[in-house]
């Protein structure tokens, strides 16, 4: 039989923290239970420690100790207000969080917390923020789409697999803005992969904590997906009901807010009841009293004192330990007044005998690197993004360090393509996710890809991309490059044209007449096919039409000057503006008749005419030459005092209503009007036959 505990087992730093304080406090109160153990409440109220949900029975000078949970903001300036004394024992963590949501809201951005509702410390976050909602990984998440900006949190105790769930349903909504902070507890990342990779080689595994508590249920989820016999028990006593005769192996594990004296009573319970770990636990502390002073090895000891050479260690052997003090801190200074006698520490053995003082040498600084990259390997075994600096190139690819851990890239996962220079890269920060890690004792090594997450990224890019632009949407976008058949216009990174014809309402010769290049401009989306991958912008549908400037600048009646730039049997037209034109019927263009407009005005002449009707719907405009010129014969009428009289051999002329007419008067051109030449001569062949 085997007995195997979970080397990070009970209080987490918060909870130790929280606790210790309410110890010391006396007669206080707690917003809430300090924390989710029965045991450990009852401890407290039996030293004077009362939980509260309300602050309204409070007066001034009874002292408030806030759980390592944390509060809303409205608790603080209850307290305040009240005149209680409070103390903040909210753990760190959940501290950031408070930080961050509070910024980003004040951001305006909607805050999204990936956790459960009811958990003092999601209840506690949503009071720092104006808008968020909590949501997990079966959440319907479509309503997001209604706010440009969102930040996502997770509560520290939330199921890494969980929230990346979460995250990968975010990132392919059509969401303009996305923050993400993973603000998992490092430690509670930890605790579930130890617990899980526990599950996986024993045959049964016995979780110790409340059945309250959020992270102890979650531990107790993640080991029984694992292993079919799994128990979760508050105390030793419950041990007595379970038969563990079959099994060979038996892993133990504790949640975060499980007290040590519960963890020492269920060890105790189990070594009496099995004597093999009991006697394999005594070899083991024999082994231990027997130091071996091999270099590389990790000790612990006890700070016996501490000067300007370096920390004292008490390691358990017949030699102390000494830490130079070049040796102890990763960066800033040595101060020996951080180091009292009695506290622990951790080392490895740089060298067995220190030929001046004859202790061990050891180095402390060494052991926290391997803590901080083994804090950030935990992290990114899931596919989490982590960013490294390249320190040289080696064959095949770049090298780096992370903590402890050699990191490998080979040349192909630098990025997407081929890399010709990989000295470019030297010193440079990168983007990576881990592809393999090796944990060896004697060989720490991470094969990384950069490549992956630029792919990812582009994927992602890609799909929100595509969600947006959609016929008719306005975007923003920057001339790349042009060509004459159009513009090349870069809209979030990718590559859409603008065609030459839907660049001007008026004909241009080359994109430079309206776009330059470099400059950003927006543009109406025309068309979209992801298939092909291809989108038409058009810039001219955006800006105003000549015909409706120049309708707004000449109205009807009104005389302007233009020039004839085409001549039709009907009539000519007339250039008013550039791109717009009118026409002159034939009608229109003196007050005597004109059988052939050519006789009145040519290709190139420059006229005054006269507005007499728009069709703003059809962007016709009618003109006429003789409204602008005095009609003489009217002239010579006026100055006789009579008509002149009808040739008697002249055939008298159609009906007037033959000739379509405005609602102002004015007359509009139609090819099959009375002075149309064609008509004229339909006219007479009929008389002749009759």
């Amino acid at each position: 039989m085997q007995l195997i505990f979970a080397k990070n087992i009970g209080f987490c730093f918060g909870v130790q923290n929280a606790v210790n304080i309410a110890e010391k406090a006396g007669n206080a109160y707690t917003y809430g239970h300090i924390i989710h153990n029965e045991h450990v409440i009852e401890k407290l109220r039996s030293g004077g420690i009362t939980a509260i949900e309300d602050l309204s029975g409070l007066k001034a000078g009874d002292t408030l100790i806030l759980r390592s949970h944390g509060a809303p903001k409205s608790v603080y300036e209850q307290a305040e207000k009240a005149g209680v004394k409070l103390i903040d024992a909210t753990c760190p963590f959940v501290k950031k969080i408070h930080d961050i949501v509070r910024d980003m809201s004040q951001k305006g951005y909607r805050i999204v917390i990936a956790g459960k509702a009811s958990h003092p410390e999601v209840i506690g976050i949503r009071g720092w923020c104006k808008d968020s909602v909590v949501v997990d990984e079966k959440s319907d998440l479509s309503a997001l789409t209604d706010y440009d900006k969102i930040c996502v949190v997770a509560q520290t105790t939330s199921d890494i697999e969980n929230f990346s769930a979460i995250i990968k349903k975010i990132v392919k909504l059509p969401l303009k803005t996305v923050e993400i902070f993973n603000t998992i507890c490092y430690t509670t990342i930890r605790r579930q992969i130890e617990a899980e990779r526990l599950a996986a080689v024993c045959d049964a595994i016995v979780v110790i904590g409340s059945k309250t508590s959020s992270n102890t249920n979650k531990l107790f989820a993640i080991c029984a997906a694992v292993c079919e016999n799994c128990y979760l028990i508050q105390n030793a006593a419950e041990l007595q009901n379970i038969n563990f005769s079959p099994y060979a192996a038996i892993g133990v594990t504790a949640g975060a807010s499980t007290p040590s004296e519960l963890i020492m009573e269920v060890k105790e319970y189990m070594s009496q009841q099995f004597e093999e770990v009991q006697n394999k636990e005594f070899i083991e502390a024999v082994e231990e009293s027997l130091m071996s002073y091999k270099e590389g090895k990790r000790v612990k000891g006890t700070v016996i004192g501490a000067d300007e050479k370096g920390i004292h260690v008490n390691i358990g052997g017949k030699k102390d330990g000494l830490v130079p003090k070049d040796e102890v801190v990763i960066e800033g200074e040595y101060n020996p007044a951080d180091y009292a006698e009695g506290t622990e520490i951790e080392a490895i053995i740089i060298s067995k005998q220190d030929t001046e003082s004859g202790c061990v040498l050891l180095s402390k600084k060494r052991v926290d690197q391997i803590k901080e990259g083994d804090k950030i390997v935990e992290t990114i075994r899931n596919g989490a993004v982590f960013e490294l600096v390249a320190d040289k190139v080696t064959k095949g690819g770049l090298l780096g360090k992370l903590g402890t851990y050699t990191v490998f890239i080979p040349a192909s996962q630098i990025r997407e393509g081929f890399v010709k220079d990989l000295k470019q890269y030297v010193g440079k920060k990168l983007r990576l996710t881990a592809l393999e890690i090796e944990d060896d004792e004697k060989r720490h090594k991470i094969v990384a890809s950069q490549r992956k997450v630029l792919e990812e990224e582009r994927k992602e890019r890609e799909d929100i991309f595509w969600a947006n632009v959609q016929p008719n949407v306005i975007v923003h976008g920057k001339v790349k490059r042009v060509t004459n058949f159009g513009a090349f216009v870069s809209v979030d990174g990718f590559d859409c044209l603008a065609h030459i014809v839907d660049l001007s309402w008026n004909h241009i010769k080359k994109v430079e007449d309206v776009l330059t290049i470099g400059e950003s401009y927006d543009f109406l989306v025309l068309a979209v096919d992801r298939e092909k991958g291809r989108v038409s912008l058009g810039y001219k549908q955006l800006q105003q039409h000549p015909f409706i400037k120049c309708i707004e600048e000449h109205p009807v009646g009104s005389i302007c000057h233009g020039k004839v730039v085409s001549i039709v049997p009907f009539g000519a037209f007339v250039e008013l503006a550039p791109g717009v034109e009118g026409l002159v019927h034939v009608s229109e263009a003196a007050h005597t008749f004109v059988k052939n407009i050519n006789e009145v005005v040519k290709v190139g002449d420059e006229v005054d005419v006269m507005i007499l009707a728009v069709d703003e719907a059809a962007r016709k405009i009618t003109l006429s030459i003789k409204a602008c010129s005095p009609d003489e014969n009217a002239g010579e009428e006026k100055a006789t005092g009579e008509a002149k009289e009808p040739r008697a051999d002249k055939k008298p002329k159609r009906a007037k209503s033959a000739k379509p007419e405005t609602e102002d008067g004015g007359s509009q051109w139609n090819e099959d009007i009375v002075n149309n030449p064609f008509a004229d001569l339909l006219k007479d062949l009929g008389e002749d036959n009759n």
